[in-house]
């Protein structure tokens, strides 16, 4: 019989070790260095042996850090058949839904960066759907009869809380982005919302400003995001010793004013006249598509952004960075954001009995020309 070439014994011995579990799932691999070191091979033998691995989909490779093995449950790793094997056989697959709120929408940011980055390296594929208000619950609905291995879901409202805990009771993996939802056990991965908040309006109080509004197109109370910014808007106004105003919310001068639908501007330019008004010097928005509303209001009725209003958004959006003046805004990391939703699912994956605490990813103040002195 002829014997195996080296690197090839290099592949049986690790396909063992991944096969009987003493290499696990997220697993770090020998480097090249010390599995030359063990078999006595060159370095040229161990890196082919790797590369063998990496093209059967058993490891995945992250420059800098190292070889790891694949997430992926691939049962035919002890006799060498590879990741097909299976396939076909009518059980889930290694496909991961990500369910946004209209796919183009210019404010979500880049969350499927960082997902699909970390679903890579683990040999997982992503399939992105498009949801609204009206249609997130049949979405749910056909997702949960669906072979996903697992949901990242950014929920549009908390309409189907009773859907998704179906989700819940039968251990389906789901993680959710930008918000919690209380009640439900999925872990989440979000920003810094109270924090970011508290930070721009300090920036605010920083540069002189004590007449500072909170701008909101829901009711804060109401949405996970909103309520966290609200309050780290208040908590800055608190510990700054200035007193905080309610916040203003579009939706209620809506009820008010009784603006038709495709008229919202006008509910901006009755906001910005009533916080005129009120003597406000500048505006912490809820978010930078509110802050640019608030920007090209103020401009509609002759008002100067920054000279007669600050505005001060959350996101950095792309947008932010081409309006005129540049809008000062709280910056998310929503790759990062997908990179550690991505990253959490797989734990889900492996464990669906795992508990896994909210994920609180950092935000950074980027300034630009929509802030100024007083």
């Amino acid at each position: 019989m002829t014997e195996l070439p080296l690197y090839q014994q290099i592949v049986q011995a690790l396909r063992k070790q991944i096969a009987s579990g003493e290499l696990k799932s997220g697993d770090q691999v020998p480097t090249e260095a010390e599995l030359s070191q063990q078999f006595g091979v060159s370095r040229i033998t161990s890196k082919r042996a790797l590369s063998e691995l990496e093209n059967e989909g058993l490891i995945y490779r992250i420059r800098g850090k190292g070889s790891f093995v694949s997430e992926r449950e691939l049962r035919a790793a002890s006799d060498g058949t590879g990741p097909s094997a299976g396939a076909g056989s009518g059980g889930i697959g290694n496909e991961v839904l990500l369910m946004l709120p209209f796919s183009h929408n210019p404010g979500l940011g880049d969350y499927g960066q960082g997902i699909q980055e970390r679903l890579d390296a683990s040999g997982h594929t992503l399939h992105i759907q498009a949801s609204s208000p009206a249609s997130q619950r049949r979405l749910l609905e056909h997702a949960l009869l669906g072979k996903h291995q697992g949901l990242i879901f950014y929920p549009v409202s908390n309409a189907d809380l009773d859907l998704l805990y179906q989700y819940a009771l039968r251990r389906y993996p789901v993680v959710l982005l930008d918000k919690q939802l209380e009640g439900l056990p999925f872990p989440a991965v979000v920003s810094d919302n109270l924090g970011g908040a508290y930070e721009a309006t300090a920036h605010l109080i920083a540069r002189g400003h004590r007449r500072i509004a909170f701008l909101s197109t829901n009711e804060p109370a109401s949405f996970y995001t909103e309520r966290e910014r609200y309050w780290g808007y208040l908590k800055a106004m608190h510990e700054h010793a200035v007193p905080s105003l309610e916040a203003i919310e579009l939706f209620r001068l809506n009820e008010a004013d009784r603006v038709a639908e495709g008229e919202e501007a006008l509910l901006f330019v009755r906001a910005i006249r009533l916080l005129q008004e009120q003597g406000i010097t500048a505006i912490v928005a809820t978010n930078d598509l509110t802050a640019i509303e608030c920007i090209r209001a103020a401009q509609s009725i002759g008002l100067s952004v920054p000279d007669d209003l600050s505005v001060i958004g959350f996101d950095d959006i792309q947008l932010a960075e081409y309006i005129a003046p540049g809008l000062t805004t709280m910056a998310q990391d929503f790759a990062r954001i997908g990179y550690l939703a991505a990253e959490t699912l797989l734990r889900q994956i492996r464990n669906p009995h795992l508990t896994q605490p909210a994920a609180v990813v950092p935000v950074k103040l980027v300034e630009r020309g929509s802030v100024r002195t007083l």
